[in-house]
């Protein structure tokens, strides 16, 4: 009985780990506001630090120019870890709210949270 009890006990601490972690996705319009404050503030996240934080869910969209770096869009929706998955959603009709990050020279320079709706 006790060993049931402490089995039951760790899952429960397991579970309520699992949930924390899945809640802590920095696809939010508080990461949009960090990054357009760091921006204005001449600080801006580096294409490394936006890619690192939104970790499976940044779905890049840019290139790698010689002499002018990074640019392009990086887009996050939470459980989506591909374009296709967010333009499934967007054809069945599902409202897919995520971010848009705009890089520029490997700065994220403009960050958006809102309702993704157009076609790659």
């Amino acid at each position: 009985m006790k060993k049931t009890l402490k089995l039951v006990s760790v899952m429960l601490v397991l579970v309520a780990l699992c949930s924390i972690f899945a809640a802590c996705s920095k696809v939010s319009q508080g990461y949009a506001d960090k990054i357009n404050k760091a921006a204005e503030d001449g600080e801006a996240y580096t294409y490394t630090q936006v890619i690192e934080d939104l970790g499976d869910e940044a779905i890049d969209v840019t290139t790698d120019l010689p002499i002018v770096g990074r640019n392009g869009i990086i887009y996050a929706a939470k459980g989506c870890k591909t374009w296709d998955e967010i333009q499934a959603k967007i054809d069945a009709g599902e409202k897919v709210e995520g971010l848009t990050i705009v890089i520029a020279g490997g700065k994220a320079t403009d960050a958006s949270y809102g309702v993704i709706n157009e076609k790659k």
